[in-house]
C-alpha cells in the first residue's frame, strides 16, 4: 500500500480545493493510505471519506499562527517542522504557496508531484518573470508536474523546461452526487421567474464577473429580458455589488453567495456562462456537461479539451466585447439552447468519476515506480 500525502493551503470552496476532496473520496484505498494536510483547519475536513486522514499544520488562524506561518514558510522550516511522517508519494495540490513549501521535503524515498491548476502566465501577470525566477529552483526539486489540460502544460513547459516531465491529469468530479444534489429542489429564496443565465465560482478577478455585469448590462440596456445569477464568494463582492446598486440591476441580478449545495441552481439554468479571464480546466463547465446544460464561455486553458471547437458549448473570444457577442448570439436564438443542451449531455458521459480516478491512480503509481527505480540505480 502507497502512503500519499496530498497538501494544500485550505479545503475551502474553491476549485482545486473540491476536485481534491472529490478525487481522494474515490481512491481504492485497498492500494493508497491518504492524507489531506491544509495549512489552517476547515470545517469541509467533514466533506472527506472515512478512512482519509486529515490534518493541518496550525491550530486556528491568528495573528500568531499567521506570523508563524510567514516566518517558517520564509526560512523554508515549514516541512521539517509540521510533516513528520514518511510518505511514498508527496503532492503539492496547487501552485504558489503549497509547492514551495513541499519543495523543501527532506523525505528522499518519496515521489514528489506539483499539481498545476491554472494558466501561470495570466495569473502571474506583470510578475511573471520574477515569479518563475523564484518558482523555477523550486519547481526542479519535484519528480513530476501534473497539469490539469493541455493548455496548462504547454505554458508550463514554456516557462519552465521540460525538466521535470510534466504530464496532462483531469480533475476528477463526482459526477453521481452531482446528479444526485442537482435534483433537490431550488431553496426558497431562489425563485426562477424567466429566462436564468448562471455562473459559479469565486468572487474574484480571475472569473471576471465585473466583465460579465458589463455584459449583462449592455444586453438588458438592448431588451434581452433575463435573470442573471451568481453563485460563490470572494474579495470582489463589494465591488459587484456597487456596480448592481449603480446600474440599476438589482432586479435582475443576485448574489446568491457560497451554497454548500449549487447544483440546483444550476440545474434551474437555461444557460451557464463562464466569463473567466484564465482558468485550468473548469470544474463548472466539467458539472454542466455532466447535467446537460447549454453553455457559453470565454476562450481559456481546457476549454477546447472540454468543448471541442465549440462542438459542446459555446467558446467565445476571451475579452468583454467576445463574451458579449456569444451571450447575444444564443440569447437571440432560444433554439439553440437545445441544440447545445444535446450536445453537453453527449459530451458530459465521458467525465464519470471512476474512469478519471483510475487514470489518476496509475500516474501516481507509474511515478512512485520510477522513483523507486531511481533509488535502486543509486
Amino acid at each position: 500500500m502507497l502512503k500519499v500525502l496530498f497538501f494544500i493551503e485550505s479545503l475551502g470552496g474553491g476549485g482545486a480545493e473540491k476536485v481534491l476532496i472529490d478525487l481522494v473520496n474515490h481512491m481504492d484505498q485497498s492500494k493508497f493510505d491518504i492524507t489531506v494536510q491544509t495549512l489552517w483547519p476547515s470545517d469541509n475536513r467533514n466533506k472527506l471519506a472515512k478512512g482519509v486522514h486529515y490534518r493541518s499544520i496550525y491550530s486556528k488562524q491568528n495573528r500568531w499562527n499567521n506570523s508563524c506561518m510567514r516566518l517558517e514558510s520564509a526560512l523554508g522550516w515549514t516541512y521539517q517542522l509540521h510533516m513528520k511522517d514518511k510518505y511514498d508519494i508527496e503532492v503539492a495540490y496547487l501552485e504558489c504557496g503549497t509547492t514551495k513549501i513541499l519543495s523543501a521535503s527532506t523525505n528522499r524515498r518519496a515521489a514528489k508531484i506539483a499539481w498545476v491548476h491554472c494558466d501561470l502566465s495570466i495569473k502571474m501577470g506583470d510578475v511573471l518573470d520574477s515569479f518563475v525566477q523564484k518558482a523555477a529552483p523550486q519547481y526542479r526539486k519535484y519528480d513530476r508536474i501534473a497539469c490539469v489540460s493541455q493548455d496548462v502544460l504547454n505554458t508550463y513547459q514554456n516557462l519552465f523546461g521540460p525538466v521535470p516531465p510534466a504530464v496532462v491529469v483531469h480533475n476528477t468530479v463526482d459526477d453521481k452526487l452531482i446528479q444526485e444534489m442537482a435534483a433537490q429542489a431550488l431553496p426558497a429564496d431562489a425563485i426562477k421567474r424567466k429566462t436564468t443565465l448562471v455562473t459559479l465560482g469565486r468572487l474574484t478577478h480571475e472569473k471576471a464577473y465585473d466583465r460579465l455585469l458589463r455584459v449583462h448590462k449592455r444586453l438588458q440596456q438592448e431588451g434581452f429580458d433575463y435573470d442573471l445569477w451568481i453563485l460563490g464568494e470572494g474579495e470582489d463582492r463589494p465591488t459587484l455589488e456597487q456596480y448592481i446598486e449603480k446600474n440599476d440591476l438589482a432586479d435582475s441580478v443576485r448574489l446568491f453567495g457560497f451554497r454548500d449545495n449549487p447544483y440546483p441552481f444550476v440545474n434551474a439554468a437555461d444557460l451557464l456562462v463562464c466569463s473567466s479571464r484564465y482558468e485550468g480546466f473548469s470544474t463548472f463547465v466539467t458539472e454542466g456537461l455532466i447535467l446537460g446544460k447549454p453553455i457559453v464561455t470565454t476562450d481559456c486553458a481546457g476549454m477546447r479539451e472540454l468543448l471541442g471547437d465549440s462542438e459542446f458549448g459555446l467558446i467565445t473570444e476571451n475579452s468583454e466585447d467576445g463574451l458579449y457577442v456569444g451571450l447575444k448570439q444564443i440569447l437571440s436564438s432560444p433554439a439553440q439552447y437545445r441544440t447545445l443542451a444535446e450536445a453537453s449531455g453527449k459530451r458530459g458521459a465521458d467525465f464519470t468519476s471512476a474512469s478519471l480516478v483510475k487514470i489518476t491512480e496509475s500516474f501516481l503509481e507509474s511515478a512512485y515506480e520510477t522513483k523507486f527505480q531511481q533509488r535502486l540505480r543509486n
